[in-house]
Order: structure tokens, then C-alpha cells, then sequence
């Protein structure tokens, strides 16, 4: 019987880490019924509301057309709205609903509660968390 050599590069690592991430959460998030996209979303639209497409394609690292589908979506969920450009009619900027916040609120306890008990098993994620910060940087 062959032995399968252990891949442990780190783009490898980071991947697997991130399924099971996802899959945790994923299934945690069920119950509030959004997804771990809009939650993001809407921390974005929490932090600082009335954000173009295009600034929010770019915070998620997905492509326009995706974006758009997500937030058609988030919209017919009353998560958020749309609302024409002060000064260009022809771009839209988009404000998270009172229910959209409500539930980006109950949704950041159920993840804050995920890393809670990641640090019980690996211990503080601030430097991690950092890291994963500077690699996920342009440059």
C-alpha cells in the first residue's frame, strides 16, 4: 500500500481551512436564514451604507454580475435597498434595511461564538487574524 504524501503547502492549508470554515458557518447561518456573502455584506453596508456595486464587488473579491444577483436577492429579502446616485443618475448606492441589520447583528453572534470556540482549541486568533489580513491585501 502507498503511502499519499501530506500536502502541507499553505495555499493547500488555507483552503482546506477555509471549507470547513465556510461549512461551519454555512450551516450555523441556516436558522437566520442569510447567507455568509450577505452577512458580509451587510457588515460592509453597516460600516459605511450607501456603497456603489462596484465597491462592493471589490470588498468581496466577486465580479459585478455575481454581486448583482446576490444584492437582486438581498433586496426582494427587504435586507436592503437601492437608491440612485445623488449627482449620476445612471449608478445606484445601496443602504442595508433596518431587517437587514437586525440580522447582520444575530448573524456576527453566531460567528463571534465560531471563533470563540476556535480559540478555546488553537488559542488567540489576533495573530492569525492579521496575517490573514496582510495576505489578503493587493500587492
Amino acid at each position: 500500500m502507498t503511502r499519499v504524501k501530506k500536502q502541507n503547502h499553505i495555499a493547500t492549508l488555507l483552503a482546506k481551512a477555509h471549507r470547513r470554515m465556510v461549512a461551519r458557518l454555512t450551516v450555523a447561518l441556516k436558522p437566520v436564514g442569510i447567507s455568509i456573502d450577505m452577512w458580509t455584506l451587510l457588515g460592509i453596508l453597516k460600516e459605511e451604507p450607501g456603497q456603489s456595486m462596484t465597491s462592493l464587488a471589490d470588498s468581496l473579491s466577486l465580479n459585478l454580475p455575481t454581486v448583482t444577483k446576490l444584492m437582486d436577492r438581498m433586496v426582494s429579502d427587504n435586507l436592503a435597498y437601492r437608491k440612485p446616485h445623488h449627482s449620476d443618475r445612471r449608478r445606484v448606492l445601496i443602504f442595508p434595511t433596518e431587517r437587514g441589520l437586525n440580522l447582520f447583528h444575530e448573524a456576527d453572534q453566531i460567528a463571534a461564538s465560531l471563533e470563540l470556540a476556535m480559540e478555546k482549541n488553537i488559542g488567540d486568533l489576533s495573530p492569525i487574524k492579521e496575517d490573514l489580513e496582510n495576505l489578503s491585501r493587493d500587492g
